[in-house]
């Protein structure tokens, strides 16, 4: 009688513990990774660099719109890393547009993601990145930058 309480005295204790620390995580890398969530629940990504990009920036209302269209519901996780006046519109823009955003706390400073859209259950998505993904949005924006660079490369260069 003695070693069935102990176990469950251990049992408990050991429970108390994970629910103070957040509970148990499965596959911590990987959440780490993706801002809190599962790559299976991932719609749609991109880098620190592409997220405090103009480009990405001008087009992300579209893009959200694009993706609650066919998604329900749909989440954001902004990185830490990304730029305070980014984030905050990014964080704007989601709840203009129904969608619940968090801007993750820095345990996720190693994640290589600045944006990720995603739900709150498994998902089929071939290609994940947002430049692939949009990029019939995203490519005449960036032919015009490209032509009026070389305009001007053409004229001083």
């Amino acid at each position: 009688m003695t070693l069935c309480y102990t176990k469950t005295m251990t049992d408990i204790n050991k429970v108390i513990m994970e629910k103070s620390q957040g509970g148990v995580k499965l596959n911590p890398d990987e959440q780490r990774r993706f801002l809190g969530t599962f790559e299976e629940r991932v719609l749609a990504s991109c880098s620190i660099e592409q997220a405090n990009k103009t480009l990405i920036r001008s087009h992300f209302k579209e893009m959200l719109s694009g993706i609650m269209k066919d998604y329900q519901p749909v989440f954001v996780k902004i990185s830490p890393e990304v730029e305070s006046g980014n984030q905050i519109f990014y964080l704007k823009t989601s709840k203009e547009l129904g969608c619940e955003a968090t801007i993750v706390s820095s345990d996720y400073q190693s994640s290589p993601f600045g944006l990720i859209v995603h739900s709150d259950h498994l998902v089929q998505v071939d290609d994940k990145d947002m430049n692939q993904q949009f990029a019939s949005l995203l490519q005449p924006a960036e032919k015009t930058a490209k032509e009026k660079h070389s305009l001007w490369k053409k004229w001083f260069g």
